[in-house]
């Protein structure tokens, strides 16, 4: 499984877990309407990191946060070695 799919199966699972409508999720879909919100985007960290063996957020080095689904997996992408 590859990281964005890995990332967009870890989303679904917490809408659902939250009986939440899980939205069309796509690469250029954007993190704040994704469904997720601040503590769900938390929940989904330190699942990547179980699942990903990383967590790129833990050194605090980042310019920026990413904004994008697409942008989230380049960057776990990046820090795991993964495609």
């Amino acid at each position: 499984m590859q990281t964005y799919e890995i990332i967009e199966d870890a989303i679904r699972t917490i809408l659902t877990e939250r009986d939440d409508e899980v939205p069309q999720l796509k690469p250029e879909t954007q993190i704040s309407a994704s469904g997720l919100d601040s503590l769900d985007v938390a929940v989904l960290v330190v699942r990547l990191e179980d699942r990903l063996g990383t967590d790129p957020f833990k050194n605090g080095a980042l310019a920026r946060f990413p904004r994008t689904l697409g942008e989230l997996a380049e960057l776990y992408t990046q820090h795991s070695g993964l495609a």
